[in-house]
């Protein structure tokens, strides 16, 4: 086997790696004549020598070549290095920085999208672009749970600071009314006007028109809509927002009471019972004042339904302290022997509207009575629990202790 010799420094050359493996150009021959070779003469030698001169050359032309090419490379990089910035800092949303100064009051609207609510920022000069608001906004995962109302923010804001505020509760501006259960509406309008600033015969006229507030359907009092609004003014704590008109306040009650009317089947399960809606709201208005505890209510129900069965009048005081309240005469001072709408120790049957606000409870209770045959009850303890009995007999005997350990009988 036989190896060709190959020069040492072509076996050696890291410049093929890049350029590929050299290939001698052909070497131009001079054609001279043959003469006999004349011992001494070095002329082999000489050949090889130059040819290596040749490849040192261009191997320092590829060096050359290859510095070249670095050396626009790292400009170009160290270009990318000191340009990028600038690129982006003009490509970047304008925004300020810091917490603002003063004080501005930003309404977000139902259904308002981080781009609306970046324009109105925008507009109310809170942030300095929308963009800047709603990268801040896409950033935040949170952001998707901000709620309609009015905000107390700050001028000049850094849209990041402006997005925190909005979530913050603390920063909500509103109006926070409680309505517990049981209250008359002419109570409701006193608190409501309070809360409001605003003035309560104000209140009162939003009130008196009856076809604006919004009452649920299938409610007649018979054949006519109803009078008033009493009852349908739901007990709940409400958040009204600046700028909220007595007509205002009361829809958002109204509408409260249509949507637990809904949730809980209240007018279905009326008409299912052989009653109007309106009149199981009656049942429910007085279980509220009558009752205190949840195990009696139901019982209550029970009682109402059985007079009312048996045609018997009810029975129930508080019918004739809300008539004589609205009439604006004093409680006290109520015959119970003269016959009035109200007056349930006389008249047979339900009076012809509810006498308070009723909570979810009380309805529920008038629409699901607890199965039993009682006609009355009376105060059996001093908590205000209820005794039940179908028995004229034991109720006066229950009426006797009751008054003898001062439960609250007269």
């Amino acid at each position: 086997m036989r190896f060709e010799h190959q020069d040492s420094l072509e076996a050696s050359d890291p410049h093929s790696l890049l350029f590929g493996a050299e290939v001698d150009e052909p070497q131009a021959v001079d054609e001279e004549p043959v003469t006999h070779y004349v011992p001494g003469t070095p002329r082999r030698e000489t050949t090889r020598r130059a040819r290596q001169q040749e490849r040192l050359r261009r191997r320092r032309r590829r060096t050359a070549t290859i510095a070249v090419v670095l050396a626009a490379v790292i400009v170009a990089a160290t270009g990318w290095f000191v340009v990028r910035p600038l690129i982006e800092n003009n490509l970047a949303a304008k925004d300020w920085s810091g917490a603002g100064t003063g004080e501005v009051l930003v309404q977000v609207k139902p259904n308002d999208t981080s781009g609306a609510i970046g324009t109105t920022l925008v507009k109310d000069g809170v942030v300095r672009s929308k963009r800047a608001f709603t990268d801040a906004a896409d950033n935040n995962k949170d952001s998707l749970s901000i709620q309609p109302g009015y905000y107390r923010l700050h001028k000049h804001m850094a849209a990041k600071q402006a997005l925190g505020l909005l979530l913050d509760p603390t920063a909500r501006v509103s109006t926070d009314v409680t309505i517990p259960e049981g209250l008359m509406e002419q109570d409701i309008l006193a608190r409501m006007a309070k809360a409001l600033k605003v003035p309560l015969s104000s209140m009162q006229k939003a009130a008196a028109d009856v076809g604006d507030l919004g009452l649920p359907e299938g409610y007649n009092a018979g054949s006519a809509a109803p009078k008033s609004a009493e009852g349908f003014l739901f007990p709940d704590t409400y958040s009204f927002d600046p700028g909220t008109t007595a007509v205002g306040a009361l829809q958002q009650m109204t509408s409260q009471f249509t949507g637990v009317d809904r949730d809980m089947g209240f007018a279905d399960a009326a008409q299912k019972m052989k009653i109007t809606p309106y009149e199981a709201l009656i049942v429910a208005s007085m279980i509220e004042g009558e009752a205190k505890f949840d195990d009696d209510r139901a019982k209550v129900a029970r009682v109402v339904y059985n007079r009312l069965t048996a045609k018997m009048p009810i029975g129930i005081d508080a019918t004739s302290v809300y008539e004589a309240k609205v009439a604006g005469q004093d409680p006290s001072k109520i015959d119970y022997d003269k016959p009035t709408p109200y007056n349930t120790r006389v008249d047979r049957g339900l009076p012809p509207t509810p006498i308070s606000n009723p909570g979810r409870a009380a309805m529920a209770a008038a629409i699901a009575p607890t199965a039993g045959p009682w006609l009355y009850y009376v105060n059996g303890d001093a908590d205000g629990h209820l005794f039940f009995t179908a028995s004229p007999t034991e109720f006066q005997a229950a009426v006797q202790r009751c008054q003898q350990n001062h439960w609250g009988c007269t």
